[in-house]
């Protein structure tokens, strides 16, 4: 899936999500892009797999997110709020040709 910000009709960035942990941002402003990839890259500190108790404290561990399609879609949005952009959604999937109906 691809989105795109755009600000006053120009397109100021492009947002490929790829799959888990697969986003690929291209801005033309260097501040942007800079913006976009730390919004999109953050680490998120997840409760461990191995939860170990030492003195009531749980075991947590920090790495990238791995976005799902709705997830990446609703943050598009609200990245798109705090941008003062709007963003829509490119599709990237395979196109078909129309099929011709037979006259019968």
């Amino acid at each position: 899936m691809r989105y795109e910000f755009e600000r006053g009709g120009t397109t100021v960035a492009t947002v490929l999500w790829e799959g888990p942990g697969q986003v690929f941002v291209q801005a033309e402003e260097e501040s942007v892009r800079r913006q976009v990839e730390r919004f999109f890259h953050a680490e998120v500190t997840y409760l461990g797999g191995g939860i170990g108790f030492e003195e009531g404290a749980e075991a947590l561990e920090t790495r990238r997110r791995d976005w799902n399609p709705w997830e990446f879609e609703r943050s598009c949005r609200n990245l798109a709020h705090r941008m003062d952009c709007t963003v829509r959604r490119v599709e990237t999937g395979p196109v078909e040709e129309p099929r011709e109906v037979a006259a019968g």
